[in-house]
C-alpha cells in the first residue's frame, strides 16, 4: 500500500508538471495569435490606403516597405513584430494566396507609376487582395480558436489531474488515518485484555456488558465458570501448564463468541461471559462443547488427567429484580457454588431457590457485624474420646449462631459468609475468647478443665500480629497454654507454605498445641507433615464415609496412624459413627475419636457437666 500510494502521487505528479508546461506554451502561444490576426488585419487595410494612395497620386514606398515587411514575417521571414507561424494547413494556404495576390498588386502599382497601369485593373486586385485578405483572417481566427479551445481543454485536465491528486492524498490520508484509527483501536483493546489468555479484563468486561444489555434487544445470559479444582493442576503439574491450560481455554471461548457476547476473567481460573440464546438449553450446551474441548487438550497433554469445570448460568429474563451487571454476576456465581458444592452437577441455572439461598445469605451478610457485637455466637463443645481410656480426653470449640429472634443457625450457612466477606477472623476471635473466657471460669471455680481446640481460618494466618493478640487474649484470661489447641486445614499450606511454617513455629514457641483439621480432604503431602511442628493429625471423615472400597480406606488410615506415630504426633479420627469404626481404630492405635458415636456438639453447660461427672 505504501509503494503504490508512493508512485501513484509521483506519477500524479509528472502529469501535473507535463501539462502544466503544455498549458504555459499554449497560453502564450494564444497570446502571440492575437497578434497575428490584428497584423493580417493591419495588412488587409493597410492595402486599401496604398491602392487608394496611389490611384489619388500620392504613392507611399516606406506603407509599401512595411507591408513587405509584415507579409515577409508572416511567411516566417525575419522576426521583427514577434509574429508566430501557424502550422495549420487552412492559414498557410490562404496566407500563400495573399501573397501571391500582393505581389501582383506590387507589379500593378509599378506599372501604375510608369504609366502603363490600368486603374481599374489595380483596384480589382485591391478587391481581389481584401477578400483574400479576409480569408486569412478567418483562418487565423480559426486556427486561435482551435488553440483556446485546446488550452481550456488542458486546463480541465489539468484541473481533473490536480483534482484527482488531492483525491488520492485525501484518500491516501484517510487510508492511514483509517489505519491508525484501527491500529489505536486494536492497542487500545490490548490494554483491555488479559495478557494470558486473551479474554476481556474484568473491568471492562463489565462495562461493554452493561452497555449491550441496556442498548441490544437479545435474549442474554450471565455465565460464572471455573475449573472444579484448579489448584491440582497448578500443585501437580506445576504454573506453567496451568497458564497453559489457561491460555487453551481462554482460545476456546473466544473462538466461539458469536456477536454482541464477550467474555472476561475475574482472577485465576475464574471467567465470565455474555451469550445471547433463543432456547436457554443452548447455553449449557455451547458450555459443555467448550469443556469437551478443553478436556481433550488435557488429555493430550497430561496423560488422560481431566479436570471439569463448574458453571453457573443466570438468565437476564429469570431475574425479577431490577440489576446491573454485578447483580447478575453476583446471581451467575451464587449458581456456580451450587456446582462447587456438589448439589448440582457440571452445570447450573439460576433459579427461584437459589434465589432463596441468596437472599438468606444477604440477610446473613447485613446481620453479622450487629450478631458479634450482640454476642449472638454460641460456642458449642464436642468431647474428642481418648481411646486408651475411653474417657472425654479434650474437646473441639466449634460456633453457633443464635439469632436475637431464638432461631439457631447452622455454621455451614453463616461460616461460608464470613470467609467471602473476610470477617472470618472476627468471629475465630470471638470464639477463642469465649473458650477462653469459659476455661477461666472453670479454672476460677476449681472445677476440672482439659484442652480445647479451636479453629483459626486462613485469613488469620494472613495477619502479622495473629499470633501475637491470640497470645494477649490467652494472658488476659490467664489460661495455661496446654490447655489452647490451634487447628488449621492443610490447604492452608498450598497458599504460602512459608507463612505457614512460620506462623506455627510463632504458635508453638507461645506454647500452643498445633493441629492440622481435615487432613486428607486436600491434597496432602508426606512434606507437609515432615516440615511442620504440628501436635496432632485430624483424619478426614471422608475415609470413613461409605465408600466403594472400605478395606483400602481403612488400609490408607492404618498406614497415616503408623505413620505419624515415627513424627510423634498424636491422631484423631473425624465423624465417628459407629462402634465397628470405633473398635478397628483402637486396634490400629488411633488416639482419639470425634464424633457422633460418642457424643454430639453441645453447650458449654452441657460439656461442663460432662466433666464434672467424670471427674
Amino acid at each position: 500500500m505504501k509503494r503504490f500510494f508512493k508512485s501513484g502521487l509521483i506519477t500524479l505528479f509528472l502529469l501535473l508538471f507535463l501539462f502544466s508546461g503544455v498549458t504555459i506554451h499554449t497560453l502564450i502561444q494564444s497570446q502571440t495569435n492575437g497578434r497575428l490576426i490584428n497584423y493580417v488585419g493591419i495588412v488587409r487595410g493597410a492595402t486599401q490606403r496604398l491602392v487608394k494612395l496611389e490611384l489619388s497620386g500620392n504613392p507611399s514606398d516606406p506603407l509599401i516597405d512595411y507591408l513587405d515587411g509584415i507579409l515577409t514575417e508572416l511567411q516566417g521571414g525575419t522576426a521583427r513584430y514577434g509574429l508566430p507561424v501557424p502550422d495549420d494547413p487552412n492559414y498557410l494556404n490562404d496566407l500563400s494566396k495573399l501573397e501571391v495576390t500582393w505581389k501582383e498588386i506590387k507589379t500593378e502599382i509599378g506599372n501604375y507609376r510608369q504609366g502603363t497601369g490600368d486603374g481599374d485593373r489595380l483596384l480589382a486586385l485591391s478587391e481581389t487582395y481584401f477578400e483574400q485578405a479576409n480569408n486569412t483572417v478567418f483562418s487565423a481566427d480559426a486556427y486561435a480558436a482551435r488553440q483556446m479551445h485546446f488550452l481550456l481543454a488542458i486546463c480541465l485536465v489539468m484541473v481533473g489531474i490536480m483534482s484527482l491528486t488531492w483525491v488520492f492524498i485525501f484518500w491516501a490520508n484517510s487510508k492511514n488515518l483509517l489505519k491508525l484509527e484501527l491500529q489505536n483501536e486494536k492497542l487500545s483493546d490490548l490494554t483491555r485484555r488479559d495478557t494470558l489468555t486473551g479474554v476481556y479484563r474484568i473491568d471492562y468486561f463489565k462495562e461493554e456488558a452493561q452497555r449491550l444489555l441496556n442498548t441490544v434487544p437479545e435474549k442474554f445470559a450471565i455465565v460464572y465458570t471455573d475449573f472444579s479444582d484448579f489448584k491440582y493442576v497448578n500443585d501437580i503439574f506445576g504454573y506453567h501448564y496451568g497458564d497453559e491450560l489457561l491460555s487453551r481455554y481462554g482460545q476456546i471461548i473466544l473462538s466461539g463468541l458469536r456477536e454482541h457476547e464477550i467474555c472476561g476473567r475475574i482472577s485465576a481460573d475464574n471467567f465470565v461471559l455474555l451469550l445471547r440464546y433463543e432456547d436457554r438449553k443452548e447455553i449449557a450446551d455451547r458450555q459443555l462443547a467448550a469443556d469437551r474441548e478443553v478436556l481433550t487438550f488435557m488429555n493430550s497433554a497430561h496423560h488422560g488427567q481431566l479436570l471439569p469445570t463448574c458453571c453457573g448460568i443466570c438468565c437476564v429474563e429469570d431475574v425479577i429484580e431490577p440489576l446491573n451487571i454485578d447483580g447478575f454476576l453476583d446471581r451467575a456465581n451464587f449458581a456456580r457454588k451450587t456446582v462447587k458444592t456438589g448439589e448440582n452437577t457440571n452445570y447450573t441455572y439460576y433459579d427461584e431457590s437459589i434465589r432463596r439461598h441468596l437472599w438468606a445469605e444477604k440477610d446473613i451478610e447485613s446481620r453479622m457485624s450487629a450478631a458479634l457485637e450482640n454476642r449472638e455466637f454460641t460456642v458449642y463443645y464436642q468431647p474428642k474420646v481418648d481411646l486408651r481410656t475411653g474417657r472425654i480426653g479434650c474437646a473441639e470449640a466449634l460456633v453457633r449462631w443464635r439469632s436475637q429472634g431464638g432461631t439457631i443457625i447452622p455454621p455451614d450457612r453463616f461460616i461460608p459468609v464470613f470467609e467471602r466477606k473476610f470477617m472470618i477472623d472476627r468471629l475465630d476471635q470471638y470464639v477463642f475468647e469465649d473458650v477462653c473466657r469459659w476455661l477461666k471460669s472453670r479454672l476460677d471455680a476449681g472445677k476440672q478443665v482439659l484442652p480445647v481446640s479451636v479453629n483459626v481460618s486462613r485469613l488469620q494466618f494472613n495477619d502479622l500480629n495473629f499470633v501475637e493478640n491470640y497470645v494477649a487474649i490467652r494472658n488476659r484470661y490467664d489460661i495455661p497454654a496446654e490447655l489452647i489447641e490451634v487447628e488449621f486445614t492443610e490447604s492452608i499450606a498450598f497458599d504460602n507454605s512459608s507463612l505457614l511454617l512460620r506462623t506455627v513455629n510463632q504458635l508453638k514457641a507461645a506454647g500452643f498445641t498445633c493441629s492440622i483439621d481435615d487432613f486428607g480432604k486436600g491434597y496432602s503431602s508426606l512434606s507437609l507433615l515432615k516440615e511442620l511442628p504440628v501436635d496432632v493429625l485430624k483424619i478426614d471423615s471422608f475415609f470413613f464415609a461409605d465408600g466403594t472400597d472400605r478395606n483400602r480406606d481403612m488400609a490408607l488410615v492404618e498406614s497415616i496412624v503408623e505413620l505419624v506415630k515415627k513424627f510423634d504426633m498424636r491422631t484423631v479420627a473425624e465423624g465417628i459413627e459407629s462402634m465397628e469404626q470405633v473398635e478397628y481404630l483402637k486396634k490400629i492405635g488411633c488416639d482419639y475419636v470425634q464424633g457422633y458415636v460418642f457424643y454430639r456438639p453441645m453447650p458449654e453447660d452441657e460439656y461442663g457437666g460432662l466433666l464434672d461427672e467424670e471427674k
